[in-house]
Order: C-alpha cells, then structure tokens, then sequence
C-alpha cells in the first residue's frame, strides 16, 4: 500500500489534511465531521469493514486514531474479554487493544503526540493505519472465540496465532 504524503507542507497546515491524504493514497473510505473536524474511516480488514476515527486534542496537543472491532461482548464473557484484551496488548508493538465495558465496546487504539509541531510525518500515519490493520487482522478470531465458542482467553489466542507451514 502506497501512502506517500508531501513533507514539504506549511507551517500552518491542519494536519486532518494529511491524515485525508493518506486515507485516500490507502483506498479507505472517509468523512470529515463538519462540527469538530474529526475524521471518520471505514477500514477494509480481513474480516470485512470496521469503522475509524481520527481526531486532534488540543490540549495535550494529539492526533488520536481508534478502529472499533466489530464484535458483540455478552456481559457473560466480560472478565475473559478483558483479559484478552491484556494477552493481545502484550504482542503489539504499537496501539494497544481497550475494552470499554460500559458500552460493551472493542477497540484498537493510538495517539501521536504533537508537541512542538503542528501535524505528524505521513510515515507515522502510515505506521498507526498498519499497526490497526493488523491488529485486527491478528486479533479478532481471538475475541469472537470467547464470545462465540466459549473459549478461554488463552485457547482462543493460540487457535488465532495458528499458522500453517507449506500447502495440504
């Protein structure tokens, strides 16, 4: 996937700007939110589409982007959800996995900092875009395996990570 960005932007540029131009360079669908500028994406995974968010904090100064799985944790598999959700966090080299309980809601998350500069390089998007992508990719059979098939954290992280060698 080519996301190649020009680095020879303005002092003064939004860097929602940037984040749209990589988007469009990966194929993803998006929308810009006219009331707070936030970015909404639609990731095409393995596992079909799962909906992202990109949006700036002011204060501490951010660009924070989440892909919220698409699962259904039953309050019945909350404590084994969550402690998937630790197991999966632990082989991430980048984002890291939430659960919010409340909204019974899965998420892949990242932030970049952006003290002391205006917007991130379009390889660190790239990088956070990759990362969400694989995370899911990697992950989600491990989390509709508690959910569905009764599996106990750890069964459900080794039959995702499974992978064959060679050809049947």
């Amino acid at each position: 996937m080519d996301l190649s960005a020009d680095r020879n932007r303005p002092a003064d540029a939004d860097p929602m700007e940037l984040v749209e131009i990589c988007l469009s360079a990966a194929g993803w669908d998006f929308q810009r939110d006219e009331d707070d500028g936030a970015l909404q994406c639609l990731a095409h995974t393995r596992w079909g589409e799962m909906g992202g968010l990109f949006a700036i904090r002011r204060e501490p100064p951010a660009l924070h982007f989440s892909l919220t799985l698409d699962v259904k944790p039953t309050s019945a598999r909350r404590a084994a959800i969550s402690e998937l959700v630790l197991m999966a966090n632990e082989r991430l080299w980048l984002g890291h996995f939430d659960y919010w309980i409340e909204d019974g809601v899965l998420i892949f998350r990242h932030a970049l900092p952006l003290l002391d500069r205006i917007e991130p390089e379009a390889g660190e998007i790239r990088a956070i875009l990759a990362a969400g992508l694989d995370a899911v990719n990697m992950f989600l059979p491990a989390f509709n395996f508690v959910i569905w098939a009764g599996k106990t954290p750890a069964e459900a992280l080794q039959g995702a990570l499974f992978e064959t060698a060679g050809e049947a």
